[in-house]
C-alpha cells in the first residue's frame, strides 16, 4: 500500500515595499517659523550690539568683530568640507563636523553682523554703503559688503537645505552654498587690506586659516572618492 504525500505549494512572499520617497535629510528640515523668527531677531540683536555698544566694549568690538568674524568663517569653511570627506573620516566624526559647520557659522554670521553695526555706528561707513556695496568711495569696504551678502546666501541654502535635497535641486544647492568660497576669500582680503593695518597676530590669524581651508580642500579634491 503506497502513500502519497502532498506536496504543498510554496506560500508566494510579497514584492518588496518601495522605500518612502525622500523629501530631505531627517536632520535638516525645513525652518519653522520660530526658527525663521529667532534667527531674524538674533541677526537684530547682532546689528544692534554693534551700533550700541560703547566705551571699552565699542572699542574692543571695533577691533575684534571683524577678526573674530573671518577665524569662525573660515573654521566654518573647514568643516563644511570636512563633511564631504566620506572616504576618509566616519560617519560620526562627519555628523560632528557638520553640526559644528552650523555652530561656527552661526556665531561668525553674528560677529560679522556685530562688525557692520560697530562700524556703522562709529560712522566709518554708511549705513546704505554697508548695506548695498556701492557709494562708499572705498572698493575694499565693498568687497567686504559682497562678502557678507554671499555669506547670508550660504547661511539661508543651509538652513532650507532639506528642501534642495531632491535630486533635482543638488546642483542648485552645491552652487548656492559654495558661494562661501567666493565669500572667504572676498572677506580674507577685505580683513587684510581694509582700514588700519592689522597687528601681526591678526596677519598670522588669517594665514592660519587660510592655510587650513587650502589643505582641507585640496584634501577633498585628491583624496575624497567622486
Amino acid at each position: 500500500m503506497s502513500h502519497t504525500t502532498a506536496t504543498r505549494s510554496p506560500v508566494p512572499t510579497p514584492p518588496p515595499e518601495a522605500p518612502p520617497a525622500r523629501k530631505g535629510p531627517p536632520h535638516t528640515p525645513p525652518p519653522s517659523a520660530a526658527l525663521i523668527g529667532g534667527g531674524l531677531a538674533a541677526a537684530g540683536a547682532a546689528l544692534l550690539t554693534g551700533g550700541l555698544a560703547a566705551g571699552a566694549l565699542r572699542d574692543f568690538l571695533d577691533r575684534m568683530a571683524g577678526v573674530i568674524a573671518l577665524v569662525a568663517l573660515s573654521a566654518a569653511v573647514m568643516l563644511g568640507l570636512a563633511t564631504a570627506l566620506r572616504g576618509l573620516l566616519p560617519p560620526p566624526v562627519r555628523s560632528q563636523a557638520q553640526r559644528l559647520h552650523r555652530a561656527v557659522g552661526a556665531v561668525g554670521v553674528g560677529a560679522l553682523l556685530t562688525h557692520i553695526g560697530v562700524k556703522v555706528a562709529g560712522g566709518r561707513v554708511d549705513a546704505a554703503a554697508a548695506a548695498l556695496g556701492w557709494d562708499s568711495g572705498d572698493a575694499l569696504v565693498g568687497l567686504g559688503t559682497l562678502a557678507c551678502h554671499l555669506f547670508l546666501l550660504a547661511l539661508a541654502t543651509g538652513i532650507w537645505r532639506g528642501i534642495f535635497a531632491r535630486r533635482r535641486w543638488i546642483r542648485p544647492f552645491r552652487i548656492l552654498h559654495g558661494a562661501s568660497y567666493a565669500a572667504w576669500a572676498a572677506a580674507l582680503v577685505h580683513g587684510l587690506t581694509a582700514g588700519r593695518p592689522p597687528a601681526p597676530w591678526v596677519v598670522a590669524a588669517y594665514t592660519a586659516s587660510a592655510a587650513a581651508v587650502a589643505a582641507t580642500l585640496i584634501l577633498r579634491w585628491t583624496r575624497s572618492p567622486t
